[in-house]
């Protein structure tokens, strides 16, 4: 394991900080062009976001429909302002377009749409559909014997949802070491807190 030095560290923190608070500059100023948006969910994502498209995906702006790219899901999808946001800031497409979020002629609506949003790799919204598509692009990538992962992120209060635990038992079943569910655990749900 690589050691870095407390100064290093420091550093490399208040760097994440500062990224961090930029991105939730974006998603704020979106939602002040639109006078609409769910702020709660997309705050809630901006860390998980940031580390997955930043640190762990191989994927490539310039080429968004790279057969062999990582594949990553927002289910949580009323979260999207996290994902756009970015997405843009990684040139997935213009940062100005974050401006027209939820518009008549905005690619960006209020929940992500698969063909609508380059790098948005599937239409979310209603909740508990996530973990299933990504058990399916699992299961594609070894039926095609492509070296591309996929990463699914759930909202904690979307986890009670049926759907969401068959498939995290057909992933079990069929041995998907090449998925991940990552799950936003803010504790909150629709209607109050997930500790009923």
């Amino acid at each position: 394991m690589t050691q870095i030095s407390p100064h290093a560290e420091a550093a490399l923190i208040c760097t994440l900080d500062e990224r961090s608070l930029y991105l939730r500059r974006l998603v704020l100023g979106s939602v002040r062009s639109a006078g609409r948006g769910h702020v709660g969910p997309a705050l809630s994502l901006i860390e998980m976001v940031r580390v997955l498209y930043d640190d762990v995906l191989r994927i490539d702006p310039k080429n968004p429909h790279d057969p062999n790219r990582d594949r990553a899901i927002l289910s949580k999808g009323h979260g999207c302002l996290a994902l756009y946001a970015l997405l843009a800031d990684r040139g997935f497409f213009p940062l100005s377009e974050l401006d027209g979020f939820c518009g008549p002629d905005s690619i960006l609506g209020g929940h992500p749409e698969y063909g609508m949003v380059p790098g948005v790799e599937a239409s979310t919204g209603a909740l508990g559909h996530g973990l299933s598509i990504g058990v399916g692009l699992a299961l594609a990538a070894r039926m095609r014997e492509r070296s591309y992962r996929t990463f699914v992120l759930l909202g904690d209060g979307e986890i009670n949802e049926g759907s969401v635990w068959e498939a995290a038992m057909g992933a079990a079943k069929h041995g998907l070491d090449n998925l991940a569910a990552l799950i936003d655990y803010n504790k909150l749900q629709s209607y109050g807190p997930t500790d009923y």
